[in-house]
């Protein structure tokens, strides 16, 4: 007479959601594990030679599970800036209550030019580069996303707590923008053409002083504190 089987038991399915679908959960590990592998393809072998189907396979995730979230790979490329994108900084009304605009727009500044000026950061411009005379709506796009939300974000670092809310937020993007173009931009060309990070860093919190001020003078921060 034989004995029972001893082999172990089967692991537990994963849990779906209703009708057979992926929870939320499930899903939002898969979308983290796409743009993980995307970045990683795309800053190791560039935009051309990166496939939508390597992806998949760098993911562990089906190829149905790519192409249902990205029609295709300038769509992936895209969703791979806004997610580095979305990491830059914390809302400016996280920041602490009490400051100074001048130590505002400091704190902010710095956020951006820190996230900016990462290695990553930098390696994805230089792949955006790359392909912009085949594909300039894809470098427009990629450099608009970075831009808008800067803007977006000493925006409201100018308004602070000013009554209006959107209103005032509204007010400051001219403001806001001026300060992305004196601050950001420069260190980013800098930062492409291959100068060292470390410096660039090591010099931002005085380009930012410098920066303020020329908005202080020109009356562009006149009514905001």
């Amino acid at each position: 007479m034989q004995g029972k089987s001893t082999s172990p038991p089967k692991a537990p399915a994963a849990r779906r959601g209703r009708g057979g679908r992926p929870s939320a959960e499930q899903a939002g590990e898969v979308d983290r594990r796409i743009l993980e592998a995307a970045t990683r393809l795309f800053l190791q072998l560039g935009f051309d030679a990166t496939s939508c189907d390597q992806v998949a396979v760098q993911a562990g995730a089906g190829k149905a599970s790519i192409y249902a979230r990205y029609a295709n790979k300038e769509e992936l490329f895209t969703a791979v800036i806004r997610h580095n994108v979305a990491s830059m900084l914390v809302p400016s009304k996280d920041l602490p209550a009490g400051l100074t605009l001048r130590e505002r727009l400091h704190t902010v500044g710095s956020g951006i030019l820190a996230h900016a000026l990462q290695p990553r950061v930098v390696a994805l411009m230089r792949v955006v580069i790359t392909t912009a005379n085949r594909l300039p709506e894809l470098a427009r796009l990629t450099d608009g996303i970075g831009r808008d939300r800067g803007i977006q974000l000493v925006a409201e670092a100018i308004a602070g707590q000013s009554a209006g809310g959107t209103e005032a937020i509204e007010r400051a993007l001219p403001v806001a923008a001026r300060f992305i173009d004196l601050v950001f931009v420069p260190n980013q060309m800098r930062a492409l053409l291959g100068d060292e990070l470390d410096e660039l860093v090591a010099k931002a919190p005085h380009g930012i002083d410098e920066a303020i001020d020329l908005l202080s003078r020109g009356g562009w921060l006149d009514g905001w504190e």
